[in-house]
């Protein structure tokens, strides 16, 4: 227990210090960008798959920084055997892209967050996402700042209230202002809109 305890406490410190140098090397015009982009969005007169499109390539652009501190790499799955909620409107993009009709829900749903620990989502192959190019607004900005992925795996994810995650508050607003414009704000976990992918 005492092991577990030093470990999480000098993970968190890893962690905090490499967000810090994450959040340090993302260019001044892209994190201006980024505090714009909601604002934007909201004046645009494009359909809610455009702008989400746009929150998308936005979100990508900021982890390309991320990558030198991080732990996640290709193979890594444990995000992907947890909670993974998304809005009506992503589900239909997803849809969309991949030629398999979500369901429509007439309400959101939530569980308690540890509720689809270690049930995979319908999309992770092999340990791959096979929509990864199409993958929603929480799968592109979840990553964990430690050096290892030890603390990702979904019997331990949850014991780590205090291991620091990344929000981009602009981007993420922009985000759920397209999910509830189109759909009354109905989000629910993917596996929701599609049980049987």
């Amino acid at each position: 227990m005492d092991n577990d305890k030093e470990l999480a406490e000098r993970s968190i410190e890893i962690a905090n210090l490499r967000q810090s140098e994450f959040i340090a090397s993302v260019p001044k015009e892209l994190c201006d960008r980024e505090d714009a982009i909601r604002k934007q969005l909201s004046r645009e007169n494009a359909s809610n798959r455009s702008k989400l499109r746009k929150v998308y390539n936005l979100v990508n652009e900021l982890m390309e920084y991320s990558k030198p501190f991080t732990a996640c790499d290709r193979g890594c799955s444990s995000c992907c055997n947890i909670n993974v909620m998304i809005s009506q409107v992503e589900a239909d993009l997803i849809g969309e892209r991949i030629g398999h009709k979500p369901i429509t829900l007439r309400e959101p749903k939530n569980h308690e967050i540890g509720y689809f620990n270690g049930i995979p989502c319908p999309f992770l192959k092999n340990d791959s996402c096979s929509i990864y190019e199409n993958r929603p607004y929480v799968c592109r900005q979840h990553v964990c700042f430690d050096e290892s992925s030890y603390w990702c795996d979904p019997i331990r994810t949850h014991k780590m209230n205090e291991m620091p995650l990344l929000r981009f508050s602009e981007a993420e607003a922009a985000m759920l202002d397209v999910g509830k414009l189109e759909h009354g704000g109905v989000f629910a976990d993917i596996r929701e809109f599609f049980p049987s992918a």
